[in-house]
């Protein structure tokens, strides 16, 4: 009974460790979901100390950074670009 109830521990570990690889493999790093607006939003990071949240605008073409300093604690705007100036043809 007691050897039983040990290889059945063993068992439901095994397969909840199975379960937390499973899910854990298909890491979406950017997700573009099509809705009522037209922007595409991506994160990054500028420096040590900063994220960056990039917003590129569809109807106007132009990309806006923002950067998130974690020892202030704020959202500053970072950069700001047309788009038709990176992607101009020549």
């Amino acid at each position: 009974m007691k050897k039983a109830f040990i290889v059945a521990l063993v068992c439901v570990n095994v397969a909840l460790l199975a379960a937390l690889i499973a899910v854990n493999l298909d890491k979406a790093d950017a997700q573009v979901v099509r809705g009522a607006n037209d922007y595409i939003m991506a994160t990054g990071k500028v420096e040590a100390t900063f994220d960056a949240v990039y917003v590129v605008d569809m109807k106007t073409r132009r990309l806006s950074g923002w950067r998130f300093d974690r020892t202030a604690k704020r959202l500053a705007r970072y950069q700001v670009r047309p788009l038709e100036v990176d992607f101009k043809k020549k």
